[in-house]
């Protein structure tokens, strides 16, 4: 087999590009980001497409899409090659990756024959079929890629995956080695290992183990709901029981009440007998004569003494304020003497002047007696003074003067004095005379018959305790009436007997229909309206936590898991995992069976690698390693250089290991792929690792495979392109040269 071309019809960043080959050794040649890897990958998917199958893609499907379907556009992703097979047939294969339904495998010399049902693998056509291999077993085989490579120069231990991985997936022996891998993942898919916990055999214990939990549960849940229930029944028994207390109390309160209203009955029959005329009735008159009765006698008895002021009258102290004025005129005229002898004799006149203010002070206030002696005594000072003056020489005119001028100023306060006192005396007159003529009236308006107003007065009391007696008795008759009036409402007496007699039978019927036992209860507890209203009160919030936990009991029992289906599913559980253990030992049994035919299959295919190794290993390491050999149990790979030496790939140099694993890759592609037909090898910047020499050795041995499988070389390095100029002919080799777009130039 061998590619004329493959074209990127909508393939990562290409639309409509087509990379022309040779049926030798081609080198592509471009800068790095040019698309190399994407052209590397169209080759692929050219000729293998992709699966079809139901459920999820595989991982390795999802990051190839990933990496390779195109970000921009129509939603298209869509590649195709054309192949040119040993028997000489060219198919044009074209694959529609993103629907995976349009790919066909079409013949281009004969009208388009469709060869699509030879290579159908997985749903789709795959090109690699022809080859006797597959999807995974051509990529494992002819395509080395560059992430490949990185691999295995990061860990040379690869090398040994590598070459069991491509030598399990198909080849001459490949019915053993298939079978065996195909138990295995049929062991891996259906059964597992103990720690693949998404695998049969875990999940069969993982069920079985949950079945035992949830068969726990679903009875921890029925001991929960018996629970929860008995709890409901006791909410209920609580309500019930409040309820019968209630009953009792409101047939209790009932009776209190119909023995009210029959009271109320017997006050109203006796009220309207004690009232037969009606309400009583009060005239104006009455009550303004008793307003007036009381008035009288309160001003009566707050009425003030009647004083007679003592002392001169007031036409005596004018007179007496005249013969002064006349003194001080006579006075005035007459010169006065010093002043020190003035200050003297001033002392005496004031002191009698001083005194006769103060006895008529005192008399006037009412101490009549003890103001006339002071008044004789300050008289009779002065007296004496006057009669000292002509034998002293201390007295003056001037002295005398002052004297008068004291004693007018006394007298002239003591007129005011007693002017005081008679305005006093005539407004205690005015009040008594006012309070006379009030008493007067009063027994006037009573029929009081008396001679004089004290015994008016006394009259006037005795009238007034006698009214009140009067008063008091019309009083209680009101408040019986108004009782009367607050037990009959708007009713007569008739329809409040009318409402005893319905209140009773009511309380009568409430009796009957109570619990007895909780009557007493009630009774003992001295029941009231409060007391009914709490009551009543804790029935709402009981009924309330009763439909509350009935409620959640009914949401609970719906959800109530089932005993039996729980035993059921754990029996269930348990027959799985019995199912899957036996097909665990038998898959066992049978793996270990087939393992000798793979160890027969590595066997085999261990001397065919290191004679295609051997034919090249010299050539392609400089005479460094000279012979080989490959391990048949494990595939894995020593070399041997002249000094005799051996050597396990994992400890080679990353671009000797990297020589050996291309000389394997090549000879398993000879050994796998079916007779007549030869596979070709697709490489990607696998020569980063050789030094100049050897890269040009390395390039040398590809050339020369070119002669019997085609090679198609990617490389971004310029002394490749420029070997390539040299050595490649135009006939059956090609050099080309991709831009920075990696569009073929």
């Amino acid at each position: 087999m061998r590619f004329d071309s493959v074209t990127a019809y909508a393939f990562g960043p290409f639309r409509g590009e087509t990379l022309q080959l040779a049926p030798g050794m081609n080198v592509v040649y471009g800068p790095n980001e040019a698309g190399k890897s994407t052209w590397h990958a169209a080759l692929y998917a050219g000729l293998c497409g992709m699966r079809r199958s139901r459920g999820q893609p595989r991982r390795e499907d999802r990051e190839f899409e990933e990496r390779r379907r195109p970000w921009d556009g129509d939603g298209a992703w869509e590649v195709g090659a054309v192949i040119r097979l040993e028997d000489g047939r060219r198919v044009q294969l074209r694959h529609d990756l993103a629907g995976r339904v349009d790919s066909s495998a079409r013949d281009v010399d004969f009208a388009g024959r469709d060869y699509s049902n030879e290579i159908m693998n997985e749903g789709s056509p795959d090109g690699a079929r022809w080859l006797g291999l597959g999807r995974q077993s051509f990529l494992s085989t002819a395509c080395v890629r560059q992430a490949a490579i990185l691999g295995l120069l990061e860990d040379a231990a690869n090398l040994q995956d590598e070459l069991q991985r491509a030598a399990a997936t198909a080849g001459t022996d490949e019915t053993a080695a298939d079978a065996l891998q195909r138990l295995r993942d049929f062991h891996g898919e259906h059964v597992g290992s103990e720690r693949a916990w998404t695998k049969p055999l875990c999940r069969a214990r993982e069920a079985v183990d949950e079945a035992r939990r949830e068969l726990d549960r679903a009875r921890e849940a029925h001991q929960q709901y018996l629970e929860r229930s008995s709890e409901v029944e006791e909410a209920e028994a609580h309500v019930h029981t409040l309820e019968r207390q209630t009953d009792a109390a409101r047939a209790v309160l009932a009776q209190a009440e119909a023995s009210r209203a029959e009271g109320h009955v017997g006050r109203a029959r006796e009220l309207s007998a004690r009232l037969p005329e009606g309400p009583p009735r009060r005239a104006a008159e009455e009550d303004r004569v008793t307003q007036d009765v009381a008035t009288a006698l309160e001003a009566w008895r707050s009425r003030p003494d009647q004083l007679e002021p003592g002392g001169p009258t007031i036409e005596e102290l004018e007179t007496q304020l005249a013969e002064i004025d006349k003194e001080l005129v006579s006075t005035k005229s007459t010169p006065r003497s010093s002043g020190q002898g003035r200050r003297r004799s001033n002392v005496w006149p004031l002191a009698g002047a001083g005194g006769v203010v103060a006895g008529g002070a005192l008399a006037l206030v009412g101490f009549v007696v003890p103001g006339a002696i002071l008044i004789l005594i300050a008289l009779a000072l002065l007296a004496w003074r006057a009669l000292i003056r002509p034998t002293t020489a201390e007295f003056t005119e001037t002295d005398r003067y002052s004297a008068l001028d004291a004693q007018r100023a006394h007298v002239a306060h003591l007129i005011d004095d007693r002017r005081d006192a008679e305005r006093t005396r005539a407004e205690a007159a005015r009040q008594r005379d006012e309070a006379a003529e009030a008493v007067r009236r009063a027994a006037l308006a009573t029929g009081v018959d008396a001679n004089n107003d004290e015994a008016r007065a006394e009259g006037l009391l005795a009238w007034q305790a006698r009214r009140i007696e009067t008063l008091a008795e019309a009083d209680l008759q009101r408040a019986s009436w108004e009782e009367l009036q607050r037990l009959l409402g708007e009713r007569s007496i008739e329809e409040l007997s009318e409402e005893e007699a319905r209140l009773r039978a009511e309380a009568e019927s409430l009796v009957a229909l109570a619990d007895p036992t909780a009557l007493v209860s009630v009774r003992e507890q001295a029941m009231t309206a409060e007391k009914l209203e709490e009551m009543w009160r804790q029935i709402r919030v009981a009924r309330e936590e009763w439909r509350t936990a009935g409620g959640q009991l009914a949401q609970f029992a719906r959800d109530l898991p089932n005993v039996a289906e729980a035993e059921e599913m754990l029996a269930s559980a348990e027959r799985e995992l019995e199912r899957v253990d036996r097909l665990d030992r038998a898959l066992g049994t049978t793996i270990e069976f087939l393992k000798r035919a793979e160890e027969r299959v590595h066997r085999d295919i261990a001397p065919v690698l290191r004679e295609t190794v051997l034919a090249w290993l010299p050539r392609v390491t400089g005479g460094r390693y000279t012979d080989c050999r490959v391990n048949p149990q494990t595939l894995a790979v020593e070399v041997c250089g002249p000094g005799g030496r051996w050597r396990r790939a994992d400890l080679l140099s990353h671009g000797a290991a990297e020589q050996l694993y291309l000389l394997l890759r090549f000879a398993l592609a000879q050994h796998l792929t079916k007779p007549g037909e030869v596979c070709p090898l697709i490489l990607d910047d696998t020569l980063a690792a050789c030094d100049g020499a050897r890269k040009r050795e390395v390039l040398e041995s590809l050339l020369a495979v070119s002669e019997s499988v085609q090679v198609i070389l990617f490389s971004h390095e310029e002394d490749v392109r420029d070997w390539a100029r040299d050595r490649l002919s135009e006939a059956r080799d090609s050099l080309t040269e991709i831009d920075a777009a990696g569009v073929p130039t």
